[in-house]
């Protein structure tokens, strides 16, 4: 049983990946991870790296496109804790990089439904419990693609540029409270999707995932209180 006093932290997207590295990181500092993804296998090893280390996690197979799912998980976040000290929104999708006009509908929708949309559920459900904690801190990883208009990455450019305004607008909204909020730029990543994205790149080149996790984990803990602040984590290093 895990006390409902216990730090506790939400990653989405920890199946792999940073995700993983971060629910990994935030568990050896004493917190309850909350990890969701749509493999519970994938999760599973998380999960097993972190107990195997001393930590403890609750596992929530989740695919962000479920809304009432994200409410679901609000509801029971609330439940068992009453608050939640740490959000962290990491998952997202690529979908098919190439000209805009050969990217069907329903994929345009997809990546918008979980890049975009379902961080705006996430906000609403978690937004009264983040304030719940004393030290309330919601982090979400987007791309360097959001900050300039790259020919071909399409859908998935558009999404993270709308969410760094949302999350902006959202900060704006909690300037006089202690609420932090922060848009993380990891930079180039050895992940599954970079390799998507980029096939044939020299991974060589490439921020190990636990690497850049350590460096979002400290930023995430600085005693600074950020209003929707990019924060590019390769320039941190």
């Amino acid at each position: 049983m895990i006390s409902k006093c216990k730090k506790n932290a939400l990653i989405t997207g920890a199946g792999s990946g940073i995700g993983a590295e971060i629910a990994k990181e935030l568990a050896k500092k004493n917190y309850h991870t909350i990890i969701t993804g749509k493999s519970i296998s994938n999760l599973e090893e998380t999960e097993n790296t972190i107990l195997e280390n001393g930590g403890s996690c609750t596992l929530v197979e989740l695919n962000m496109k479920d809304l009432v799912g994200i409410d679901k998980l609000g509801l029971e976040i609330f439940n068992r804790w009453k608050k939640l000290d740490i959000l962290i929104s990491n998952a997202a999708i690529l979908g098919t990089l190439g000209p805009i006009h050969h990217q069907s509908n329903d994929e345009f929708i997809e990546v918008m439904n979980i890049n975009l949309i379902s961080n705006h559920r996430l906000i609403r459900s978690l937004d009264p419990l983040l304030k719940n904690s004393i030290n309330p801190k919601a982090s979400f990883l987007s791309s360097s693609v959001a900050l300039e208009v790259r020919p071909f990455w399409g859908a998935y450019s558009i999404s993270k540029a709308a969410l760094q305004h949302m999350i902006k607008i959202w900060a704006m909204e909690n300037k006089n409270n202690k609420l932090s909020i922060s848009i993380i730029n990891p930079g180039k990543t050895k992940t599954k999707m970079r390799r998507q994205a980029m096939p044939g790149e020299n991974q060589n080149d490439l921020q190990h995932p636990k690497k850049v996790a350590e460096a979002i984990v400290e930023v995430i803990f600085s005693k600074e209180i950020y209003k929707g602040t990019v924060i590019d984590i390769m320039k941190c290093k």
